[in-house]
């Protein structure tokens, strides 16, 4: 294929607009971008101090509206706190390289057993503890999720 001079104007003359567009919109930018940067600084000089931020924690009022936990709701805490440091224990060992994975699946056995009990336990869970319900319904669905991925392979 040879190349023609006439061909060569044609494309130098488009390369040469293309950048005159791109000095326009560069320094269409560079005004914009001065624009506002003067009307931050306008509004800098006349602003008014932020509001004050709350912490709802540190409420009075909010102090005397919490209920103390029953002896059941911490034996129900207790156990969910078990069952999170059964999943602790499993993360552990699925990534120690030298643990088996039959190990890894009989802490998640544990833990659908441990869920399983709790739920059996406690079925009015979600009346009288909603908070808890929620994470022990978290937990089943966890390992139910990861007892899955066992069967499928995914970890080999």
């Amino acid at each position: 294929m040879k190349i023609r001079p006439d061909q060569i104007e044609g494309v130098q003359q488009e390369q040469a607009q293309r950048r005159n567009k791109a000095k326009q919109s560069d320094a269409a930018f560079g005004d914009l971008l001065n624009q506002e940067v003067a009307r931050g600084e306008a509004t800098a000089s006349h602003s008014i101090a932020p509001p004050m931020i709350v912490n709802p924690l540190l409420a009075a009022g909010a102090v005397a509206k919490v209920q103390p936990v029953s002896e059941d709701g911490a034996q129900v805490a207790d156990q969910v706190e078990s069952i999170l440091d059964k999943w602790d224990d499993y993360a552990a060992t699925l990534a120690d390289p030298g643990a088996g994975l039959k190990a890894a699946y009989g802490t998640l056995d544990e833990i659908a057993d441990d869920v399983a009990t709790l739920k059996a336990e406690q079925p009015d869970l979600g009346t009288t503890h909603p908070g808890l319900k929620s994470i022990v319904d978290e937990l089943e669905t966890l390992a139910a999720a990861e007892q899955f991925k066992f069967n499928r392979g995914d970890y080999a």
